[in-house]
């Protein structure tokens, strides 16, 4: 079990330097957890303090308002993490995270993170500079809200969820335009209104699972 853990640790950005034996050494006390689809693993605003790698199926970071209103801030399967910060500061969770099909995780708690810290501490400096890229990331991302339109936004985002194939950025599990409003911060109608645009444009091409990038999208819309 703490060799399955150690290898997704090894994905983790915020790890992925590290030695393997000190790695090894976070991945021996970690524990797994199951969650059935739609189980709410993580409520935003909750005291809890444990940091999780995703082994198998996927989940979805989101916002919330009182109104039922989301923001999506990401989906991710095996590999993705959430809780990083739970585990360095003292804070109520800043946002809450949803399974979408069955899906287990690797959890370590901040006791377990503390403890290890404490026998490696040459570990702080490695862990700051890849919180300071992730900082650098967050930037970039505000920077998109505040100057670029909703156009932009969305064809930032269906480049960053696309794989290069055969000369063509192709997203496998094409989210929907619903899950595509809340990741750009929009709403579904103008989401709606740019795809009939670039289905029309033969930029894109939408088949039941995939979203096919036919060719570079344009600029501006």
């Amino acid at each position: 079990m703490s060799q399955e853990i150690y290898q997704a640790l090894r994905s983790v950005p915020l790890f992925a330097q590290l030695s393997e034996d000190c790695l090894q050494a976070l991945a021996q006390p970690a524990t797994t957890k199951s969650f059935l689809k739609q189980s709410l693993i993580i409520n935003e605003g909750d005291d809890t303090s444990s940091f999780h790698i995703v082994l198998s199926g996927t989940v979805r970071v989101f916002l919330s308002d009182e109104n039922g209103s989301e923001v999506v801030l990401g989906k991710g399967g095996a590999g993705s993490y959430f809780g990083e910060l739970a585990i360095l500061i003292d804070r109520p969770r800043s946002a809450s995270v949803i399974s979408l099909e069955k899906t287990r995780c690797g959890v370590i708690t901040k006791a377990m993170f503390n403890k290890w810290l404490d026998e490696n501490p040459f570990a702080c400096r490695i862990i700051m500079e890849a919180l300071a890229e992730k900082i650098c990331d967050l930037t970039d991302n505000l920077k998109d809200f505040a100057l670029c339109d909703v156009y932009k936004r969305l064809r930032k985002r269906l480049y960053q969820l696309s794989n290069e194939s055969h000369g063509k950025s192709i997203i496998e599990k094409k989210p929907t335009q619903q899950e595509l409003a809340n990741m750009i911060g929009s709403s579904r109608e103008m989401v709606s209104k740019i795809f009939k645009d670039l289905v029309k444009g033969e930029y894109i091409r939408i088949e039941k699972t995939q979203l096919i990038i036919e060719k570079s999208l344009p600029h501006s819309w």
